[in-house]
């Protein structure tokens, strides 16, 4: 059986027993098994609590894959304090009978809740039954989620940026790298029905309100497109435009999910990328080996913005591809770019860029 398709996708591998084999008794190890499914001998496991473990593959050790985030397998993953999946994942466990695999979005989506389901009584350490979960209709901000208008909620759905180290166990996000990510959120009053303020969207609110996380991120990437977000492009002669993004409202930085569209550009390359602000993007959209030259100008310019600005996300130069933000960890001496530290992906890229 072939893992393929899109990154979204969840396979479930039931198992019989202490014995830990598979269903159809592919003669393999477990751990066999699962490597040759995600197509990597590199790969790692989270246990969900109980006899269910999700893994997933890294492109080395303790490396995350790049690309987008898998959102059924990151909820599951975040739930039980580990980083976010990029790419497929698979469940194995004695999980359900006639099990349907490889998942597509929606129907992860749906495994995702019903997992959620069966393990909410249960104690992550030790598998046992543990206290009936309480009402979650009491707490904020479940209680102002569950309390918005049907017909107003899905207008007011919304990604604002947000700290990795500042996220709860149940948050709905699009991984953007191991610091930052845009947090799902649903847009309403506050205690004094005067202020805007952003509610932050729970993977197990999503049960009641019948949809999929994959859905609701989708809704809100389309309600950012009809925000005011001002693109300000400028020549740099034979460098590739130097663009400058803000965005005012609350999404900010968060349109990073959306900056191919922003920039009227594809970025196979990706680009090079500065978020001084939370409110501003500096973009160089890669096109030719040249345009690397443009890093230590855009360094210069994000760390004069960013400086001392009370709202400051990062003085780094970044790599924007495939919707990960790679620090450059760019280091500076007298004034001058002395030597940045990419990933491996990068030097790839350098050996492929057009030099004409």
């Amino acid at each position: 059986m072939a893992v393929q398709g899109s990154a979204s996708q969840l396979v479930l591998v039931t198992t019989d027993g202490p014995q830990q084999r598979t269903t159809e008794s592919f003669g393999m190890d477990l751990v066999q098994e699962v490597a040759r499914l995600l197509g990597s001998e590199n790969i790692r496991s989270t246990r969900l609590g109980g006899d269910l473990t999700l893994w997933h593959a890294e492109d080395s050790p303790g490396r995350p894959r790049a690309g987008h985030p898998n959102p059924a397998a990151s909820g599951l993953a975040a739930e039980y304090g580990a980083p976010p999946v990029t790419g497929p994942a698979v469940i194995t466990g004695p999980i359900m009978n006639n099990t349907i695999y490889p998942l597509d979005t929606d129907q992860a989506g749906r495994v995702t809740i019903r997992l959620r389901a069966e393990l909410g009584n249960r104690s992550p350490e030790s598998g046992a039954p543990g206290a009936p979960a309480d009402d979650c209709t009491r707490h904020s901000p479940c209680r102002e989620l569950l309390a918005t208008p049907v017909a107003q909620r899905d207008s007011l759905l919304r990604l604002i940026p947000a700290r990795t180290s500042d996220l709860g166990p149940d948050g709905i996000y699009v991984h953007l790298n191991e610091e930052l990510v845009a947090l799902l959120v649903v847009m309403g009053p506050d205690e004094s029905g005067r202020f805007q303020q952003a509610y932050p969207v729970l993977g197990h609110v999503t049960s009641r309100w019948n949809t999929t996380h994959p859905d609701l991120l989708r809704r809100a990437i389309d309600n950012m497109r009809r925000d005011s977000v001002m693109v300000e492009p400028y020549d740099q002669g034979e460098f590739s435009p130097l663009y400058v993004v803000v965005d005012q409202g609350v999404s900010g930085v968060a349109q990073l999910v959306r900056l191919n569209e922003l920039l009227g550009d594809d970025l196979p390359h990706g680009a090079i990328v500065g978020v001084p602000r939370e409110h501003q993007i500096i973009a160089v959209p890669i096109r030719k080996a040249r345009d690397l030259a443009t890093i230590e100008p855009v360094l210069r310019l994000v760390q004069d913005v960013g400086s001392n600005a009370p709202d400051r996300v990062s003085l780094d130069v970044h790599w924007f591809h495939q919707g990960r933000l790679h620090p450059l960890r760019a280091e500076m001496k007298n004034g001058q770019l002395e030597q940045i530290f990419p990933p491996d992906e990068f030097h790839r890229l350098i050996e492929q860029l057009p030099r004409d």
